[in-house]
């Protein structure tokens, strides 16, 4: 009778914990929940059919899917969401940035979207750009560790060929141009040039020689890239946040994030309507940069084919998307499980890169 008792007890537990462990993948709600939406690419994108897409509708439809609730969007102002949550007139709102001021009126959901602010630049330069490129310290150090190394390389071979190789490399009897004939022969054969006007013919003249060949390539690998870097040619070259933003013409939009971040470095910037008219004048000329939120910047660049900009992502103004909802509400915590459930699944990454490529 005692195992008989023991057995339905079990019996009965197991059956309450079975159940709520289905219930904890659900959300009751009494009526279909309002979800307000504001048009933000590449988070929030209404297409042509007047459809949603985006990162936050993926995101906000695999996490319905998941709690099994129902729910209709409400298109707002973006620059109203907060305001509306905060009042009650949204049940939450797909789209927030994360703030210390806007956390005291709303809850927000763990963020599902880290950026930072990005600046986009032209991917090439000017002749006058590339011209103050040559007279920088940094090219000046270059050319002089190169000539430093190449008098190295010249005055070695002179030193082993002088005797025996006098029509080349000058002789003993004039040892500047001698090494000066090293130093011309050390320079076209790192450049793989070769002229063939001097050649090394003792043992260990060949040997220093071959031993250069080896070296060269790596030298000049390296040389490639720091003298590109130092001038600004191929992509266009970095832009330093902040610094070098001060002596550029810069665009941006009045009333965001990035025109704030602006204001507060004293950068002056001119204010544009739209992030595609920004790029527009990039690619025209009429900007040197264009300040915005990086994933934003990168969507429009990868939707427009013509568009040859360039866009960095600056180590300043960081920024956390998030789902807004009303201050206490009990829609917090079961939302956060299946957001988490999500951004941790497989397929999240492929989402993010069909929006946001990094390049």
């Amino acid at each position: 009778m005692t195992n008989l008792f023991s057995f339905i007890l079990l019996f009965s537990i197991s059956l309450i914990s079975a159940k709520a462990v289905a219930q904890s993948d659900t959300l009751s709600v009494d009526s279909t929940l309002t979800v307000g939406i504001a048009v933000m690419p590449p988070f929030v994108i209404k297409d042509q059919d007047k459809l949603w897409d985006g990162i936050s509708v993926q995101l906000w439809r695999e996490m319905s899917d998941q709690l099994n609730i129902d729910y209709e969007f409400q298109e707002v102002p973006q620059d109203s969401l907060i305001a509306r949550v905060a009042r009650g007139d949204l049940d939450l709102a797909l789209l927030g940035t994360v703030t210390a001021e806007d956390e005291q009126r709303v809850d927000f959901s763990h963020d599902y979207f880290q950026t930072t602010l990005g600046v986009a630049g032209s991917t090439t330069q000017s002749l006058s750009s590339i011209l103050e490129g040559l007279f920088t310290q940094r090219f000046f150090n270059i050319v002089l560790g190169l000539s430093i190394l190449l008098l190295i390389v010249g005055t070695a071979i002179w030193l082993l060929e002088r005797r025996s190789n006098e029509d080349n490399f000058g002789g003993e009897r004039n040892p500047w141009q001698g090494i000066g004939s090293g130093f011309w022969w050390a320079g076209v054969t790192m450049t793989t040039i070769g002229y063939g006007d001097k050649a090394p013919i003792t043992f260990w003249g060949r040997a220093v020689a071959l031993l250069w060949m080896l070296v060269a390539m790596a030298v000049t690998a390296s040389l490639t890239a720091s003298l590109v870097s130092a001038v600004g040619l191929g992509s266009g070259g970095s832009i330093d946040v902040p610094s070098e933003l001060r002596s550029m013409n810069v665009g941006s939009i009045d009333g965001t994030d990035a025109a704030e971040y602006l204001r507060e470095e004293r950068i002056k910037f001119q204010p544009y309507d739209s992030v595609q008219g920004g790029l527009r004048a990039v690619q025209q000329g009429d900007l040197e940069a264009f300040a915005h939120s990086t994933p934003v910047l990168r969507y429009w660049v990868n939707e427009d084919n013509n568009l040859s900009v360039k866009v960095e992502a600056a180590d300043v103004r960081p920024q956390r998307y998030a789902l807004v909802l009303p201050a206490d509400s009990p829609l917090r915590e079961p939302l956060n499980r299946a957001l988490l459930k999500t951004v941790n699944g497989a397929g999240w990454q492929s989402v993010l890169k069909r929006y946001v490529p990094k390049e």
